[in-house]
């Protein structure tokens, strides 16, 4: 897509909120109930005035409530701060009584279901370590769709102390079968204690908690429409129980300190809804699922090729995990993100990609946890505000399509087409994609397997020639892509190849107006090639492999490595390239996209002495002596190593100064680092002043701007995206590269809209 053109994608655009497991809007009922507790029946419950007599009877009309609505006749109730409070109250009871009971040491088992919410393990590790007891904390396995192993319990819960479930998991909405639950668990330890997380639950499912013999039950009112900050815990009659909090002896003694009135007046009305047969806000169902249904339907019609990770029968209607081949968690959550659309990844962050445990323990491939989506909404959900979001949806189909994310029947379209270089990550893999507009002709250099759709999509969706795929060197951390993409894409000249795809016998390649030459540069492999990249008989910039890494070097203790061909091959090179010509590298670990000869200089000094000198120096031999011990002690296989760079935008600019700093500065430069789907999604210059300088470049184009000049270092910038993450990265990279007016907009778009 040219830099200077934005896809017209509409006005703004109103919210659509789909991330209800995280969080609810406060119904209109609650928030009334709210400020009049708040500023009527504002008094204390232990109070013995008439005031605080009110506020008892809203305290003890909740709880009668709240044992209606999920079938607790006998038990406590005992209001809390939310859920996790509940889960640390639960476990830190039945921690104490298994204590109290000799039940300490390895031998004693601790279990909780694998997909369970990260508060329910982390606290069992945390008040297992606190109170000494020194049991094994272990993860019940689940199978592929999401239920737990019951004969993995059977076989384990005779030893445990505790057992924690959950009724419906927060990511994917798989419900667990209670009652066959508690068949396994009671014929096996008929005194366990068993906590089950009804977080998700309330509103969705029925619960008759009553007619089991579930301990502990966690619930939150956030998750339903009330305020943060409130929330309860049933425990069954019988129980053991320990309070948390200690004071004043409020909730019978269970849970001292001024109970949340206006949170639980909130509860109330939350509860009321619940209870009505007719009239009720709570949606039917059966009503829910055709909510379900129609908003699959968007879905597919913007991702034909998306699958569900949970599915009919084993969830609550409200959930929608689903992944996209060729799409990370991000991409999704970016383009949905920008035009108003708001989903979650339900993803633990990780310091690779990001990934969705609860899918890993389901045993799902690493692309669909990697891509993992989770759209959920409320049960209050009217009809009207799901064909809103079924609208906004549907929305997304043309611009995921005009930018290639999907491929469609239509005519790729001229006003979109991409020239220049494209740079795509996987991890810390990078691979290239080079086009020329005019020929309408692409070259791929070192594609990686879970790139290989969304370069096809790219190269078809824009109707482009591909005259080759080259890789710099066998890599020996992955195999190459190219035989992927020989099954997507032909070449626009069947030739033949050689062992990394450069045509046998062609000193050249041409690709329109750039110009592909290769040269040997072993070093890092005996086969490595650097290929040089020419634009109007000017080199500017040369694809190097492994040879020279942003803030570092290929590693040379593999086998096939030549470490004392290392500096005549960077000898080599520079012949043919400047001091700041870019030296793009197939792997990027520290973020900086690529290097030149003038910052891997300044980076390592000692890379100066060894070019210039015809032999090896003592300093350097001990240099790569100790990177090899510390590529070999690293946890996961590294092809160099690189020094982090701490490089910063010049300052952060908050969003309500941005017209105060346009106007101080009017010849600022804005780049719109996002994605052009996002870019599509929801354009930028809705948000600034009319007259300002927008420039489009995104982070993956972000080497073609400064190969075009396009941004110069004498220039001011304000770098936006759409969290201000992606912007500061960008921010480190100009800074690094000599750009010295750098300005990063805090909180980026999400703090404009």
């Amino acid at each position: 897509m040219s830099e200077s053109t934005t896809i017209t994608a509409g006005l703004r655009q109103q919210e659509v909120y789909l991330d209800n497991n995280a969080t609810t809007p406060v119904l209109p009922c609650a928030a009334a109930a709210v400020l009049h507790h708040m500023q009527t029946v504002f008094g204390n419950p232990s109070s013995s005035h008439s005031t605080g007599i009110k506020a008892k009877v809203e305290l003890e009309t909740t709880r009668a409530l709240a044992r209606q609505v999920i079938g607790a006749s006998s038990g406590q109730i005992v209001f809390t701060s939310g859920a996790t409070e509940g889960i640390q109250s639960s476990i830190v009871s039945a921690l104490l009584d298994a204590r109290s009971r000799g039940l300490t040491g390895p031998d004693v088992l601790l279990l909780y279901g694998a997909t369970e919410h990260k508060a329910v393990p982390e606290s069992l590790k945390h008040w297992n370590h606190v109170l000494q007891l020194g049991a094994t904390v272990k993860a019940i396995p689940v199978d592929h769709r999401g239920l737990l192993d019951v004969a993995f319990i059977r076989n384990h819960v005779a030893d445990a102390a505790m057992i924690c479930t959950m009724a419906a998991n927060n990511e994917t909405g798989v419900k667990q079968d209670l009652e066959l639950l508690q068949q396994v668990i009671r014929s096996a330890n008929p005194t366990v204690s068993w906590m089950v997380d009804c977080v998700q639950a309330l509103g969705k499912m029925s619960l008759d908690i009553a007619n089991t013999s579930i301990d502990y039950a966690p619930f939150s009112g956030h998750k339903l429409y009330a305020p943060k900050g409130i929330g309860f815990l049933y425990v069954r009659h019988g129980a053991p129980y320990q309070p948390l909090i200690a004071g004043g002896g409020q909730e019978s003694g269970l849970r001292s300190g001024t109970e949340n009135l206006p949170g639980i007046a909130a509860l109330h009305a939350i509860f009321t809804e619940l209870r009505k047969t007719t009239g009720s806000v709570f949606q039917p169902e059966s009503v829910l699922w055709q909510h379900r249904e129609a908003l699959l339907c968007a879905l597919r019609q913007v991702f034909p090729a998306m699958v569900l990770n949970s599915n009919e029968p084993d969830i609550v209607p409200t959930t929608i995990n689903f992944s996209v081949p060729g799409f990370y968690s991000k991409d999704i959550m970016d383009l949905f993100d920008a035009a108003s659309i708001r989903i979650s990844s339900g993803s633990a962050c990780s310091s690779k990609i990001p990934t969705s445990f609860v899918l890993d323990a389901m045993g799902l491939p690493a692309w669909r946890s990697q891509g993992a989506i989770r759209l959920s909404f409320g049960p209050a959900m009217t009809p009207q505000e799901c064909q809103q979001a079924c609208t906004a949806i549907g929305r997304l189909t043309a611009i995921v399509q005009q930018c290639c994310l999907v491929l469609s029947d239509a005519q790729p379209l001229a006003d979109l087409a991409m020239s220049g270089l494209t740079q795509l990550k996987h991890e810390n893999l990078c691979s290239y994609l080079l086009v020329c507009a005019d020929s309408h002709q692409a070259v791929i250099i070192d594609p990686v397997a879970p790139l290989a759709n969304r370069l096809a999509n790219m190269v078809q969706g824009q109707g482009l020639q591909l005259v080759a795929v080259l890789d710099t060197h066998l890599h020996q951390d992955r195999s190459s892509a190219r035989d992927d993409l020989a099954a997507l894409l032909p070449l626009s000249e069947p030739q033949q190849v050689d062992e990394l795809g450069w045509p046998i016998g062609r000193a050249q390649i041409n690709c329109g107006q750039y110009q592909l030459t290769s040269m040997a540069t072993p070093g890092h492999s005996h086969d490595s090639r650097s290929y040089l990249l020419q634009q109007h008989q000017q080199t500017v910039a040369a694809f190097v492999g492994d040879l020279l890494l942003p803030g570092g070097i290929g590693r040379l203790d593999l086998a096939g490595s030549e470490p004392l061909a290392f500096a005549s091959s960077v000898r080599t090179l520079l012949t043919k390239v400047g001091a700041d010509t870019l030296l793009l590298s197939s792997h990027d670990y520290a973020q900086r996209f690529f290097t030149t000869w003038r910052l891997a200089q300044a980076e390592q000094p000692l890379l100066t002495e060894v070019v210039q000198a015809q032999q090896w120096s003592a300093a350097w031999t001990a240099t790569l002596q100790a990177q090899s011990e510390q590529l070999c002690a690293a946890n996961s296989y590294q092809c160099g190593v690189v020094e982090v760079s701490w490089s910063d935008a010049k300052a952060v600019v908050d969003a309500p100064q941005v017209q105060q700093f346009l106007a101080e500065y009017p010849l600022t430069v804005v780049v719109d680092v996002r994605e052009p789907y996002e870019q599509s999604a929801g354009q930028l210059d809705q948000y600034l002043p009319t007259g300002v300088n927008i420039q489009h470049w995104p982070l993956s184009r972000l080497c073609d701007a400064l190969i075009s000049s396009a941004l110069t270092p004498d220039q001011r910038l304000l770098l936006v995206c759409r969290s201000g993450n992606r912007s500061l990265v960008a921010a480190k990279v100009l800074n690094r590269a000599g750009f010295s007016e750098v300005y990063n907009l805090k909180g980026g778009v999400a703090m404009l809209s």
